[in-house]
């Protein structure tokens, strides 16, 4: 190397030294200008530093932050009452056993089951478990209200007859769902089915038959007579028209037969129903017939309610 060249290499080494002194005295001095100033002052200039859209972020973080904890912890989201309507034949302390839920539980904490339950924020699990507790109960809404509380609503199934099995005999609903096996003492309150073609019988399950035609008939005149007593009720008139039914028989050619103990009445009252076109309409009458008196004193004992006018013989 020349000393040209070597004169050269060493000046542009003696620039590049004094470069990296005067940046590395830029940084102290930037360093001494930050540590002069306040934490909340360095802290401000961040902040005016950020954009807009990191400040959405952040107020929208703090948002959701906040809601969460309110959501999960103010007392408006907890279970504060239980409210309990339809049951009769249940308490309300059994209702509650059934639905295991309780006071102090976050109030959607039970939400769930099917997507409908989801999407309408309904206890469907809690419903599901209700109606599996006993054949008693066919249905039940149970839903969260804000603030705090919950409903539960019952719909019951009530036993309209029964029926004989070679094991006894089995209650059933109106919806021909089987309630109760018995043995023993014929049930009474309730009027018995006879004519079916009987498979078996299964609690919780409908009662399983060879052919439904005689028994559709036969819960179709008991729903008239139910209907019957509700639309008395409801006037004031208390009197339990099913209570006194014996039992409806099914015949062939779509007839059917109702035996009735009347009050004041010694024989039994054989009615013969034919059409169900106006079975409503018949029921209707057939109750008002006998809290009036209409068979007291009559010698007949087989009302013939197949044609447009009603005779005893």
């Amino acid at each position: 190397m020349s000393d040209k060249e070597e004169k050269k290499a060493i000046t542009e080494e003696i620039d590049e030294r004094e470069d990296l002194e005067d940046l590395h005295d830029l940084e102290e001095e930037k360093i001494r200008e930050e540590g002069g100033k306040s934490p909340l002052l360095i802290f401000s200039e961040k902040i005016q530093s950020l954009s807009v859209k990191a400040w959405i972020s952040i107020v929208l973080l703090l948002l959701i932050s906040i809601l969460g904890i309110i959501f999960f912890l103010h007392g408006s989201f907890r279970i504060q009452s239980i409210h309990i309507s339809g049951n009769k034949r249940f308490s309300t302390d059994q209702i509650l056993q059934m639905a295991d839920i309780r006071t102090g539980e976050h109030l959607y904490a039970h939400v769930g089951g099917s997507l409908s339950d989801y999407l309408k924020l309904n206890y469907g699990k809690v419903r599901d478990r209700i109606i599996s507790s006993d054949p008693y109960i066919a249905d039940a809404n149970v839903y969260p209200k804000y603030p705090g509380e919950v409903y539960i609503e019952i719909t019951e199934r009530r036993k309209v007859a029964y029926v004989a099995i070679p094991d006894g005999y089995a209650v059933i609903a109106e919806d021909s769902v089987v309630l109760e096996i018995l043995n023993g003492e014929v049930p009474s309150g309730i009027p018995e089915i006879r004519g079916l073609p009987i498979r078996s019988a299964q609690i919780g399950k409908k009662l399983d038959l060879t052919s439904s035609e005689g028994y559709d008939i036969c819960i179709t005149i008991l729903g008239a007579i139910l209907g019957a007593d509700a639309d008395a009720a409801d006037s004031g008139d208390s009197f339990d028209f099913l209570t006194h039914v014996i039992c409806v028989r099914y015949c062939e050619n779509m007839t059917t037969f109702i035996d009735l103990q009347i009050p004041g009445v010694t024989q039994t009252i054989t009615v013969k129903i034919g059409t169900l076109n106006t079975i409503s309409d018949q029921m209707a009458w057939l109750r008002y017939a006998i809290t009036t008196g209409y068979f007291e004193d009559k010698e007949g004992s087989v009302l013939d309610m197949t044609g447009r006018e009603y005779i005893l013989r």
